[in-house]
């Protein structure tokens, strides 16, 4: 086992007297300092204290006067230890504040310092599920809640979190039936450090960026919500209403507003969303899109430039097609999309390549089509088969834009979870159990 072994400056130590009126009172309290706890020079760091996963950071201060004394070890505020050696393994990505107590009958220091993990969160993916967990796929490592051990203990409380990406910054979306709790947080994608939260509303299930300002959350109604501020303005209180499935498009914002029920989809002007004020949603562009879904189904732009959906309606399904001048062109079928878990927000969902002219969809028995636009042939048959557990898929795909690489959440209440990984070939080249709680997004820092 590796252990750092600290030997830097000590910080200083200030300690005040209460007045006297005692001719000795001066050389009494010079006599009471030279008591104290003195601590040796070069026996506690004082800087930042950097170990590699696996390490150990042990801390033994050396005293002048070592008799009779107690130590406190803190960690980020709670107790940790009262030994006189500070001892810690770092078995996850982690960062802390140390503090350390040592006194005497004659009074106490205190000193102070931090610690953190070197990690590197490019070399794996995070999955949420109700925290921040990490794969590292060089080590085949998995490590747990790494949000709350970056972040002095704080939980995201998060019950199916939704989690929408902008400008380096993550949005998670805490699906709680509690008004008072902080529905909406913000953390770095790069390092999971917490920014600031919100309480915002109940029930959130998604959220559309409008800009790099404003952005609307679904829940019990839709909200406006300053992004720089976390401050939100309701525009209805209509639970009806479901934006989770949006994409801003060529100036609209194109919705899926269905939970089972065939609806049409709807296109609201992104400048009547900003300029709306309170209570005063605005009514969806006429006519709608001609494109009929009975089911939570996303919406994704493809290398093309358009966007690309599904229609799904008890008489057939098909993949459509929608250019900048919002026409439809629909290629049909002959398979139903797979709809997930109550919770999944969409419901299973299609993802696209950035690179490349492709589309994987789910289906409901499970296979993994690839769809190659332009070729209604390349979907006749399925291009990755039914999981051989047979657990359902549970969540959207997910698709590592910079190795191809197609990442599959499988599992179902009361069984556990897991994450395959394809390759570009659809040939399986990973997988790691989750545990009974479902992932819901998979996200990826290389």
């Amino acid at each position: 086992m590796n252990k750092l072994h600290s030997i830097l400056l000590i910080a200083c130590v200030s300690i005040g007297f209460a007045s006297c009126s005692d001719d000795d009172c001066e050389d009494l309290h010079l006599d009471n300092l030279a008591h104290y706890p003195n601590v040796l020079k070069g026996t506690f760091p004082t800087e930042n204290q950097v170990l590699n996963m696996g390490e150990t950071l042990e801390i033994t201060p050396k005293l002048l006067n070592p008799e009779n004394t107690t130590y406190s070890w803190l960690i980020n505020g709670e107790e940790y230890s009262n030994e006189r050696t500070f001892s810690y393994k770092v078995e996850k990505p982690c960062r802390a504040n140390l503090t350390c107590i040592i006194s005497n009958e004659y009074g106490k220091v205190e000193m102070n310092t931090s610690f953190n993990s070197n990690h590197d969160f490019s070399k794996g993916f995070l999955y949420i599920d109700d925290t921040f967990n990490f794969y590292d796929t060089e080590k085949k490592v998995k490590y747990e809640d790494c949000y709350s051990s970056l972040n002095a203990g704080k939980k995201l409380g998060a019950d199916k979190p939704s989690i929408c990406s902008n400008n380096g910054k993550l949005y998670i979306l805490n699906n709680s039936s509690t008004s008072n709790a902080d529905h909406l947080f913000v953390v770095d994608s790069k390092t999971l450090y917490y920014e600031k939260s919100a309480t915002v509303g109940t029930h959130l299930h998604g959220m559309v960026i409008l800009n790099d300002q404003y952005a609307l959350a679904g829940g019990d109604g839709i909200r406006r919500i300053n992004l720089k501020s976390l401050s939100n303005v309701s525009l209805t209180k209509n639970s009806s209403y479901s934006l989770f499935n949006g994409v801003v498009y060529n100036g609209k914002v194109l919705v899926n507003d269905t939970y089972g029920d065939p609806s049409q989809v709807k296109c609201y002007n992104v400048s009547d969303l900003l300029a709306a004020k309170e209570n005063e949603m605005p009514s969806a562009t006429e006519p709608g899109l001609d494109i009929i879904q009975n089911q939570k189904i996303n919406f994704v732009q493809a290398k093309d430039g358009n966007v690309y959906t599904l229609e799904s309606t008890d008489e057939g399904c098909s993949i459509v097609q929608i250019d900048k001048n919002f026409t439809v062109q629909k290629t049909p079928i002959n398979f139903k999309p797979a709809k997930g878990p109550y919770w999944s927000s969409p419901t299973v969902g299609m993802v696209a390549a950035e690179t490349e002219g492709v589309i994987y969809i789910a289906s409901v028995d499970n296979n993994i089509y690839k769809y190659v636009i332009g070729d209604p042939n390349s979907i006749k048959e399925p291009f990755i088969s039914a999981d051989e557990s047979e657990l359902p898929i549970a969540a959207t795909l997910q698709l590592n834009q910079k190795t191809g690489e197609l990442y599959v959440i499988y599992g179902e209440q009361w069984e556990d979870y897991k994450i395959v990984t394809y390759n570009k070939n659809g040939e399986l080249i990973n997988s790691i159990v989750c545990g009974e709680n479902g992932p819901s997004h998979i996200i990826f820092n290389n």
